[in-house]
C-alpha cells in the first residue's frame, strides 16, 4: 500500500487530468512525486525517439527530478534496463546493483555504480497498447521491501493517460506520435541551455544540468520552459541582464499562483 503522502500526490495528478493541463508541467510533477515517494536520487520520464537515427530506436529524457545530492553525470539513465523497459513494455528492476550474482546489463551497472546508484526500477508507459517510454527511478540504497512498486505503476499509468490526451488546452484527443515529438523537441532546448549555463558559469556539464533543474524550481518553471527562456535571452545579445536573472535564483520569491473563486 502506498503512503498517505503519495496518495495525495496521485489524487492531485488525477485531478489535473480532468482540466486543461500543461503536459510538460504534469510530467515534471509526476517525476518529482516519484523521486520523493521512492526516496530516489533521480526519477525520470523517458520516451522512445523513433526518428532520432535510422535503424536504431533511442530514448530521450523529457522530465526529470533530482535529489539535492545529485552531483553526478546521469547519462546512464537511458541505457540498459530503462531502454529494455521502454521498448518491451515490462517493468525492469535491480534490487541491488552491487549484487555480483546479477550479471545483466554489465556496462550500465558499472556506470550506475560509479555514479553512486544502488537500485533501480523502470515502469513502462503504455499508450493504446504500445509502450512509448518509461518512468525510471534510481535510489542511493538497495531497493528493499519498504518501497512499493504500486506507486510507480500508478504514476506511469497517469503519464500514459496524459500523453494520450495531448498538450493543447481544451483538446482531449491528440495524435500520440505528434505529442511525443513535441516533448522530444524540448530535450534539445534542455541540452542547449545546459551548454549555456556551463559556459557562462564555468560549470561541468553534470553540474550545469543540475543547476538548470534548481533554477527552474526556484523560478516556478518547468525545466523545458526555463531552458527555452535561457536560450532566448542568450540569443538576444543585447539583453545580458535578462540572461543573468535567469541564471540565478530570484531575489524575491515568486508570487503565489492566483486562485479565482
Amino acid at each position: 500500500m502506498i503512503a498517505a503522502r503519495d496518495r495525495l500526490a496521485v489524487a492531485a495528478l488525477t485531478t489535473a487530468l480532468t482540466g486543461d493541463f500543461d503536459l510538460p508541467t504534469l510530467l515534471d510533477t509526476a517525476a518529482h512525486d516519484a523521486c520523493a515517494g521512492f526516496g530516489a536520487v533521480s526519477a525520470a520520464v523517458i520516451l522512445l525517439d523513433d526518428h532520432r537515427r535510422a535503424g536504431d530506436t533511442g530514448v530521450e529524457v523529457v522530465a526529470e527530478a533530482l535529489s539535492s545530492h545529485a552531483e553526478v553525470d546521469l547519462r546512464f539513465l537511458t541505457n540498459g534496463p530503462a531502454l529494455d523497459s521502454a521498448r518491451g513494455g515490462a517493468v525492469t528492476m535491480i534490487a541491488d546493483l552491487a549484487d555480483a550474482a546479477d550479471t545483466r546489463w554489465p556496462s550500465y551497472r558499472r556506470d550506475a555504480l560509479q555514479a553512486g546508484m544502488r537500485a533501480m526500477r523502470s515502469f513502462p508507459v503504455i499508450v493504446l497498447g504500445a509502450s512509448v517510454g518509461a518512468l525510471v527511478v534510481h535510489t542511493p540504497d538497495p531497493w528493499g521491501s519498504q518501497r512499493s512498486n504500486e506507486l510507480g505503476v500508478i504514476l506511469a499509468n497517469l503519464i500514459a493517460v496524459a500523453i494520450s490526451m495531448g498538450n493543447d488546452s481544451g483538446r482531449r484527443h491528440a495524435d500520440t506520435s505528434e505529442t511525443i515529438q513535441t516533448l522530444l523537441r524540448g530535450t534539445v532546448a534542455i541540452a542547449t541551455a545546459t551548454g549555456v549555463i556551463a559556459e557562462k558559469l564555468s560549470l561541468e556539464p553534470a553540474r550545469a544540468r543540475l543547476h538548470l533543474h534548481r533554477l527552474a524550481r526556484a523560478h516556478q518553471n518547468t525545466v523545458t520552459n526555463h531552458a527555452e527562456l535561457i536560450i532566448a535571452a542568450h540569443d538576444d545579445q543585447a539583453d545580458d541582464a535578462r540572461l543573468s536573472g535567469l541564471l540565478a535564483a530570484p531575489t524575491l520569491p515568486p508570487a503565489p499562483p492566483r486562485i479565482n473563486t
